[in-house]
């Protein structure tokens, strides 16, 4: 019976280790697994930015590095004036709304203290106007759109709906493909609106 009882101990000995050895293959396995999980990469894309588009905007003025700066479309001032590099000790921020939003081809005018203590009166015409004061029909809001001669509420809307569904206009001369606007119209505005 001793031999009957080693070969058991034997026996169950070995079953024992290729026990612990098939669980320690698995949880190895699975921590291997877990890690390699862990290990991966995270791809982040930035979708939002990638459908904005850019404008153009040119800083002048009392700024350090005057140039045609590149922005998003949602851009402000005080966007612009920090890729020009800042302001220099001269300029009259008092005179400029650093919030006001940005349009493509905008000029932004920023004013020295001489200057504006000489044009106290025309302040706001060396801040951040447009040069040609046109209004954008592919950003313009109902509001903006009816200050255009022969524009009223019925037309500012058709030409909001137009864009909506149609996409922006390539040239001015396409707002005459909206309902209600022909050649008269667009002759009157045509000076007065850009894209």
């Amino acid at each position: 019976m001793d031999t009957l009882d080693t070969k058991k101990i034997i026996i169950i000995l070995i079953l024992l280790i290729f026990i612990s050895f098939g669980i320690g293959l698995y949880v190895g396995k699975t921590y291997l697994s877990n890690n390699k999980a862990q290990e991966q990469p995270v791809i982040v894309q930035n979708v939002g930015n990638s459908s904005q588009q850019k404008i153009k905007v040119y800083v002048t003025g009392e700024v350090k590095h005057p140039d045609v700066y590149e922005l998003e479309e949602n851009a402000i001032v005080k966007d612009a004036i920090s890729l020009a590099g800042g302001v220099t000790e001269n300029a009259d921020l008092i005179s400029i709304n650093l919030a006001k939003k940005l349009t493509d081809g905008e000029e932004v005018i920023v004013p020295s203290k001489d200057n504006s203590l000489l044009n106290s009166n025309n302040s706001t015409s060396l801040a951040t106007t447009p040069k040609t004061n046109k209004v954008n029909i592919n950003k313009a809001t109902k509001e903006e759109l009816m200050t255009l001669p022969g524009i009223g509420e019925a037309k500012a809307q058709a030409i909001i709906d137009y864009r909506t569904k149609n996409g922006p206009f390539k040239t001015i001369h396409d707002i005459v493909n909206v309902s209600g606007i022909g050649e008269k119209t667009f002759e009157k505005i045509q000076d007065l609106i850009t894209v």
